[in-house]
């Protein structure tokens, strides 16, 4: 069986994503596919993330790029986070099961907040500790 699916590296920022993604776009080329925003409803009442990048996909060359401000510490996270949609809920929920064997699930997968409540998504660290975001369709939303 040939699975074809994209691996997409996954930068964390602490509040100037929007300006590195366009640098890089402006740098390599490219262009923006999604954004969407941190806002009132889906910051945890935090006001330094509203307008801020929740999350962003876009591509640089031929790489398909995703990108977010975390706000998960006073550093920048150079980290990669890997992230790969699945087509359905059960091949994502295969996909976790397999990378959390000996690694450790950060978050069962989820509905993402609004305006991102299309999609699902969970986050685990494998057991070479590489972080991955293993995302799906939301089947509440389909």
């Amino acid at each position: 069986m040939e699975k074809k699916i994209a691996v997409i590296p996954y930068l964390s920022f602490n509040g100037n994503c929007e300006e590195a993604v366009n640098t890089y776009i402006s740098t390599f080329g490219g262009e923006i596919l999604f954004i969407s925003r941190w806002n009132e409803n889906n910051s945890g009442m935090s006001s330094e993330r509203i307008g801020k990048i929740m999350h962003v996909e876009f591509v640089l060359g031929d790489s398909r790029m995703a990108a977010g401000d975390s706000f998960d510490g006073t550093d920048v996270n150079t980290d990669i986070k890997l992230m790969i949609h699945m087509k359905t809920e059960t091949e994502a929920l295969q996909a976790i099961a397999i990378l959390a064997e000996g690694g450790t699930l950060l978050s069962p997968l989820a509905p993402h907040p609004e305006p991102d409540d299309d999609g699902c998504g969970s986050v685990i660290k494998d057991r070479f500790g590489f972080t991955w975001i293993i995302t799906c369709p939301n089947p509440a939303k389909w």
